[in-house]
């Protein structure tokens, strides 16, 4: 059966963050269609082995099922010539960046900001790596902007944190740009979000200077004013 073009879309764009749940390929996808046609196509999908469902997102803190969460099934990786395994269980850290992402594409149909280039899993040379990078306009501002967002579960030590700011902060002595984007750290809750800051008041202040940690629902009216 031949694959549509927004196949193609589910499937590169499933690739490129390494696993979706629905409810992100329906608002990014498929947007302009009946409430129907994702779970038709994504089905589809499955049954052809281009997809695979990796399991259903937890919801809230007492971790109710909620929407599928798909990655690229064997056909899917031979297809797109993808290497590596399928991974058994659900990736919520993938599944925050592609929250990021969405709430980004929100603000830009709100016509808040104009997105004009993202990377996931973006090097930084020379020790580092964003989960995800975005350049944005700010058109009521006239002005532009980027950020290496840095999405937190809450998992990481403190020692770990340090190590990735030491690494950015590498990366603004090895560049010769006028402008260094600001790292922005993402979270959920609030205590962690306290946590973070504690230890970003420790560094010296000019690694202070770079660094943000913002609470999700936060996040675009923060960068609209950074």
């Amino acid at each position: 059966m031949e694959l549509t073009h927004r196949d193609y879309d589910v499937l590169k764009l499933t690739h490129t963050f390494s696993q979706l749940a629905s409810t992100h390929l329906t608002e990014l996808l498929f947007a302009d269609r009946s409430h129907s046609v994702p779970d038709k196509v994504l089905g589809r999908l499955v049954r052809l082995g281009y997809l695979s469902r990796v399991g259903r997102r937890a919801t809230g803190d007492k971790g109710g099922a909620g929407a599928f969460v798909y990655q690229l099934g064997r056909a899917g990786r031979l297809l797109l010539d993808v290497d590596g395994r399928l991974m058994p269980n659900v990736n919520n850290h993938a599944l925050m960046i592609a929250d990021t992402y969405l709430e980004l594409r929100r603000a830009e149909r709100a016509g808040v900001l104009a997105v004009k280039e993202w990377d996931i899993e973006l090097p930084v040379p020379p020790a580092v790596r964003a989960d995800l990078f975005v350049a944005v306009d700010f058109p009521q501002q006239s002005r532009s902007s980027s950020f290496y967002l840095e999405i937190d579960l809450g998992t990481e030590q403190p020692a770990r944190i340090r190590e990735k700011i030491y690494g950015y902060w590498r990366a603004v002595e090895a560049s010769t740009a006028d402008y260094f984007p600001y790292v922005v750290f993402v979270v959920r809750q609030q205590v962690r979000k306290n946590e973070l800051a504690r230890i970003f008041r420790r560094l010296p202040e000019e690694q202070q200077e770079m660094m943000r940690v913002l609470i999700f629902p936060e996040l675009i009216p923060e960068l609209v004013r950074l």
